[in-house]
């Protein structure tokens, strides 16, 4: 079934004329669509024009630009702008745009398995022969494990300086690494500093501030390659948003996917938009290599991660996905049972900085001095205000509500 607009100017035609969300600009144009009359428009475009207005929700907590909410990819951060569904393809016909409806499920289960495999190994294979000497951010999770299995297999253990982080907002221990030392693995421990965060705090890209864990540890090693494991759990099928997808509950007890338990079976998945991976074509490390590109995230594959709306995993088992199935045995292959005594539920990188409050007295005054104009829906401002003002009186403030300010802030500047 295909679908006839109009395009409404020039851009529209030229960014349409064969586009798919997951074959181009990385799932960074959004479309308006008003009758039979369709615009679009890049991230960067949208930013920069006062006339568009932003959406007021995300003064209530949206923290993943340009998405509303960070598990469906439709409704953005700009009033009226949506993200297309995976699965429509836009084409120009002469000066009309049509749309057509692409196939879910044309990549197989076990061709997908094949080709992630191959792929992940490759990517890695290339950074350990062009790299002397790497750092790796080790989490103690299961797909930093996957990432020791091949330094294992390809001997470069040795080489590579193993180092697991906390931050100074938390006081968090770290993670008990008894079971690596028995192994002769020596994990290095550092906390990312308070001094080291507020940087980031304090200046005014919302972007980077979202991300600044990342940009805290390539600032500890600074001129290093760091290798971590960002985004396995999608690419490698361990996440929970795979069984809400699937649409069936796991039965077995003991889960390595634990949030698999906790899924909410009284609403319903849009499949044309339900995420499976995070997109942040601003912060994530893969969507923003000029900021971060001593960052390497080899499971985090753009091509595997462009796939993944079109395997079909139908007749998946859901435990499949809750026990983390293709992962383990990816660390087989490379290493047999060696590792598995290691793979535990553990405290995330970083200790969650997204979780804690941060003094408002190493905060600079700009930060949180709202730029109250029209451009943000201004039916938002009051509870931001409101959040500010219990925060003066609290001494502290949450990162949430930094970000929140960051956002208005930055969209408003614009205006």
């Amino acid at each position: 079934m295909k679908t006839i607009f109009h395009p409404t100017d020039e851009n529209t035609l030229n960014l349409l004329s064969d586009y798919t969300i997951t074959n181009g600009r990385n799932y960074d144009v959004l479309i308006k669509v008003e009758n039979d009359n369709i615009t679009a428009k890049t991230l960067e475009q949208l930013i920069v024009d006062p006339e568009i207005r932003i959406s007021s929700e995300i003064c209530y907590g949206s923290t993943s630009f340009p998405w509303l909410n960070h598990t469906n990819l439709r409704e953005t951060f700009f009033n009226g702008w949506v993200a297309p569904s995976f699965y429509d393809r836009f084409q120009k016909e002469k000066d009309k745009i049509i749309v057509e409806r692409l196939e879910q499920h044309t990549i197989p289960f076990n061709d997908y398995v094949k080709i992630a495999e191959n792929k992940i190994e490759k990517n890695i294979k290339s950074i350990l022969d062009s790299s002397k000497q790497i750092t790796m951010c080790y989490s103690a999770g299961i797909d930093s494990i996957l990432l020791l299995s091949y330094l294992i297999k390809y001997d470069r253990v040795k080489d590579t300086h193993l180092v697991h982080a906390g931050n100074n907002l938390t006081k968090k221990p770290f993670t008990n690494f008894s079971l690596e030392n028995k192994l002769g693995l020596k994990i290095d421990t550092f906390f990312i500093t308070q001094d080291a965060i507020t940087k980031y705090v304090n200046q005014s890209n919302p972007f980077m501030f979202k991300e600044c864990i990342n940009y805290c540890v390539l600032d500890y090693f600074k001129n290093q390659k760091v290798l971590t494991g960002y985004e396995g759990n999608s690419v490698l099928m361990h996440k929970w948003e795979w069984v809400k997808r699937l649409g069936k509950p796991v039965t077995i007890k003991k889960l390595y996917v634990s949030d698999c338990e906790n899924i909410d079976w009284s609403k319903s998945t849009d499949l044309n938009h339900h995420t499976i991976t995070y997109v942040e074509p601003y912060s994530r490390n893969w969507n923003n290599p000029n900021n971060l590109n001593s960052l390497l995230a080899p499971i985090s594959d753009l091509e595997l991660m462009k796939m993944l709306p079109f395997v079909d995993i139908r007749n998946l088992d859901p435990n499949f996905i809750a026990n983390a199935t293709m992962v383990r045995k990816m660390i087989y292959n490379n290493v047999g049972n060696k590792l598995d005594h290691l793979i535990r539920q553990t405290p995330l990188w970083g200790n969650a900085i997204s979780d804690q409050s941060i003094p408002l007295k190493n905060i600079d005054d700009n930060v949180l001095d709202i730029n109250i104009k029209k451009r943000v829906d201004v039916r938002g401002l009051p509870i931001i205000i409101k959040n500010i003002n219990s925060a003066k009186k609290d001494k502290r403030i949450s990162w949430f509500r930094i970000l929140t300010a960051k956002y208005v802030n930055y969209f408003n500047n614009f205006s």
